[in-house]
């Protein structure tokens, strides 16, 4: 059961700065562009763009780049364009946001809105069961935010974990009023963020009852999550830390699982290196019923249609490259025949999850894709849109690659319950927890 405690946030002035010019995508997902446009503060009206959190979030990769980010905390906190909470608090973090689908009627198209409670979280290892992992991490990005961590000593982003809220007294929680905003901004993307400051003691009480009672699987941040327990060992390492010390804690986003706005999208898998074989058609052909396919929206709509079975694949590129790729469906022939073939230790649940049986099925066996090649990041790229999927194949950016539906949140919990993890990137909870909302010191004691 996880431990959460009020903090000392760090948090962004709303009577200096306008939300929406800070408020910036976390690392993982902001594009090269983004960037440019986040920090372009060339005029009157976007000029608190220079204090936008992507220059905290996403610095140059060098020695002197994460040490500017400390600088730069500094000084905005020195001019009260960043503020430290007086007392210690929550905040309850709200998002109001519509799926990121082409070609769909606006009015058609529902608006959602998910809150979450943000929290110092206390840290603990996956083995011991305390917040549950479902996925694996790479070490291009642990490395990356561990130098962060280190050089800046706060947590710019949040992590967001999923609670088993059976009987919704966690969202019920979340959904009461608790007065005006402290903090409102709309993305790029034009998703809406508000942030609300719990501070009074019988408040944070409720949710720490609430909250002390249910499992808790992280949902996105296994990253961060990995960073953090690492900074926490080198921490130890080094010194005595109290039982309350920050450092073992994580800044973290607590999201019901009863709440219907908690999105898992798609993350297909693009081919960054291999071809496929000449014989690739014989070789699925065994387990899967192959069956070309001239439209790639028609290929897509079959495999979501296919969500609760069989399972079902729409491949790019199998027997035709650039401008002329091919599109073939893949649909499993039998449920049985396609869990035999997947490695005997995996459990059950993880047997259900597509992009598993994909990677189990096809990947590992045909293109030698395993689970270290997955967790280089050197020779599968990811991406939630078919769109751009299919333009990495038509420019030649990619040779092969697999459309697949998404785990869902009961999968990724049962998953992480036998203690199994899911390849890198399986899952996509949309829209991200933006950065922007509060920052968390690692230095001190919570509460």
């Amino acid at each position: 059961m996880p431990e959460i405690q009020a903090f000392y946030g760090l948090r962004y002035n709303p009577s200096l700065v306008t939300g929406s010019e800070v408020i910036s995508p976390p690392y993982d997902i902001v594009k090269s562009d983004d960037l440019r446009v986040l920090r372009h503060s060339d005029s009157a009206t976007n000029s608190d763009r220079k204090y936008n959190a992507s220059i905290l979030e996403n610095p140059s990769p060098t020695p002197a780049g994460y040490e500017g980010v400390l600088t730069n905390i500094k000084k905005w906190t020195e001019a009260e364009i960043l503020i430290k909470e007086s007392v210690p608090s929550l905040y309850l973090y709200e998002q109001i946001f519509k799926l990121p689908e082409r070609g769909v009627d606006t009015d058609k198209n529902p608006k959602y809105r998910r809150r979450v409670l943000i929290a110092a979280t206390r840290l603990s290892k996956p083995e011991d069961g305390v917040i549950r992992h479902h996925e694996s991490t790479m070490a291009g990005p642990r490395e990356d935010r561990l130098k962060l961590y280190t050089a800046t000593k706060h947590a710019i982003s949040p992590i967001l974990a999923s609670v088993e809220d059976t009987n919704s007294e966690f969202l019920n929680l979340l959904n009461k009023d608790y007065g005006s905003e402290i903090f409102v901004a709309t993305d790029l993307s034009g998703v809406e963020h508000k942030l609300w400051k719990i501070s009074e003691e019988t408040q944070i009480a409720n949710f720490r009852k609430v909250i002390n009672d249910l499992p808790a699987t992280i949902a996105d941040g296994h990253h961060r999550t990995m960073t953090a327990l690492s900074y926490l060992d080198n921490a130890a390492a080094s010194r005595k830390l109290p039982s309350y010390a920050a450092e073992r804690f994580a800044l973290m986003g607590l999201a019901s699982d009863q709440d219907q706005s908690l999105l898992i999208l798609p993350t297909h898998r693009i081919l960054i290196e291999d071809s496929a074989p000449e014989d690739i058609l014989d070789r699925l052909s065994g387990l899967y019923q192959v069956a070309e396919s001239h439209s790639l929206e028609a290929a897509w709509e079959t495999v979501k249609k296919n969500a609760n079975g069989p399972v079902t694949f729409a491949a790019l590129g199998l027997t035709a490259q650039g401008k002329n790729y091919s599109i073939h469906l893949l649909t499993a022939r039998d449920s049985n025949q396609i869990r035999s073939a997947m490695p005997s230790q995996l459990g059950a649940a993880a047997r259900d999850v597509d992009i598993l049986v994909l990677t189990s099925t096809i990947l590992r066996p045909i293109f030698d894709i395993d689970g270290a090649a997955l967790a280089a990041g050197t020779k599968v790229g990811f991406e939630e849109n078919i769109h751009t999927v299919e333009n990495a194949i038509k420019n030649k950016g990619a040779k092969v690659a697999f459309l697949a539906n998404p785990a869902t949140i009961d999968q990724v919990q049962a998953v992480a319950a036998t203690g199994e993890v899911l390849p890198q990137k399986t899952t996509y909870y949309y829209p991200k927890l933006g950065t922007g909302l509060v920052f968390y010191p690692l230095t001190g004691r919570v509460n």
